[in-house]
């Protein structure tokens, strides 16, 4: 049958059945843009905080350090700053503003620790992977990860 292309009837019907003979690619077509559109503010999302103060290298320390007080790392950005106190068997941390959040520790060897953050920031992390280690804080005031240390 030869289609009319001067009918507008038979042109939409003949449209109509090309899209629905591409319609599964479209879809997928569609996810990838989706996943990629949800990329599109990675950088406005999520901010690496800088440590900006660990005591181990605090010149103050290496005078005064008797082998058993905790170390003390602080990491910023701008909407937040992480403040960690690392001990032989944790790390006592706080989120700065204060406020309730959600904590993923990431270790290069072995799995995640998630935990939650108290309405004042703060939270502890027991069973410490050795290694390095990330700390990634999601609050309302805004998410961040810190920079790989070593403990």
């Amino acid at each position: 049958m030869t289609r009319r292309w001067d009918d507008d009837e038979d042109l939409l019907a003949g449209i109509a059945a090309a899209l629905r003979e591409v319609e599964p690619t479209d879809r997928h077509v569609a996810a990838a843009a989706e996943g990629l559109y949800t990329w599109r503010t990675v950088d406005q999302e999520l901010f690496l905080a800088s440590l900006s103060f660990d005591s181990s290298t605090h010149p103050t320390s290496a005078v005064r350090d008797d082998g058993g007080t905790a170390r003390v790392l602080v990491f910023d950005a701008a909407p937040l700053s992480v403040e960690l106190e690392v001990s032989a068997d944790r790390i006592t941390g706080q989120i700065i503003p204060p406020g309730p959040g959600e904590i993923l520790v990431e270790a290069e060897d072995g799995p995640p620790i998630r935990l939650s953050a108290d309405e004042h920031g703060f939270f502890v992390i027991t069973g410490l992977p050795r290694g390095r280690i990330r700390v990634r804080c999601d609050t309302a005031t805004g998410r961040v990860v810190t920079d790989w240390v070593v403990l």
